[in-house]
């Protein structure tokens, strides 16, 4: 019975991605997100893909066209993370899937993934733990981790969750000046000479109710906070050509793709953020 159900699952899986590759590869459409998760399952597993991330070399031709920046946000991560096996943080459980969770970079690190409620996939795993709450103001100790991930959730830090994250209405805020605490935070639970990877949706600044578009000053603002420079910066923009290595410049008039709120799909095919930003942080030794 379970192979049959199995069997079945692949099947009607085929079928909707097929679906999704039939009607214009739509974001958000039918079979869009059957795609995306067979897409980001090979993508950080590629090697050689990883390896351009970590040398900032140029992606391949067309890498994520319609996809949103989770294509270009996981394999920076990974290609940055190295073999380390210290304690980590991922502020926002955005790591929260098989394909990462057993990832070699993962697999037997200490993992915390905290979220403000709980999802629908719990690892059943020794080394994984979770926990719900606000990143603002954590239970953690003082330099308790070696790394904290914080993939593309900053940016809802202090803004209305109970649209898509939780019910709970205490989230229902609009202190987009917030976020800066959970980088304060960040910085102590982080151990000295720990690292701090963290990624945004950049360009124009923008104010959706339910996430906020970073710009250079907000940047800059982080930057401040944490009370070091980034020793890495890398810009990711969408064009006509996929995602491909951006700069700073070029990608700071871009502007996010909201679904909630878009009267229909956009014809640049964009799903989320068109440009995202991923830094390195490092806490002084």
């Amino acid at each position: 019975m379970l192979i049959l159900k199995s069997i079945w699952r692949k099947i009607f899986r085929k079928d909707k991605i097929q679906t999704y590759l039939d009607s214009g590869r739509i974001p958000w459409s039918e079979g869009y997100k059957e795609y995306r998760f067979g897409v980001l399952s090979r993508v950080v597993q590629d090697e050689d893909l990883l390896r351009r991330f970590a040398r900032g070399d140029q992606l391949p031709d067309n890498h994520g066209t319609g996809l949103d920046e989770r294509v270009v946000e996981y394999p920076w991560l990974l290609g940055c993370l190295g073999s380390s096996l210290g304690p980590l943080l991922d502020a926002g459980s955005v790591l929260n899937y098989p394909y990462l969770l057993e990832h070699s970079c993962l697999r037997d690190r200490p993992l915390v993934l905290m979220t403000l409620a709980p999802e629908g996939y719990m690892a059943k795993k020794p080394n994984v733990s979770y926990m719900f709450g606000d990143l603002r103001r954590t239970l953690f100790r003082s330099g308790v981790f070696l790394d904290v991930v914080c993939i593309s959730t900053l940016e809802h830090i202090g803004q209305d969750n109970t649209r898509l994250y939780t019910g709970d209405i205490r989230y229902r805020e609009s202190q987009a000046e917030s976020g800066l605490l959970a980088i304060r935070e960040f910085h102590r639970i982080l151990a000295p000479g720990g690292h701090l990877y963290l990624t945004v949706p950049f360009g124009r600044a923008q104010n959706l109710g339910w996430l906020q578009q970073y710009d250079s000053e907000r940047l800059q603002a982080v930057a401040d906070t944490f009370g070091a420079r980034p020793v890495r910066r890398d810009f990711f923009r969408l064009d006509a050509n996929g995602w491909q290595k951006s700069t700073e410049a070029e990608s700071s008039s871009c502007e996010y793709y909201d679904v909630h709120s878009a009267a229909g799909p956009a014809p640049d095919r964009a799903a989320a953020a068109r440009a995202v930003a991923c830094l390195e942080f490092a806490k002084p030794a």
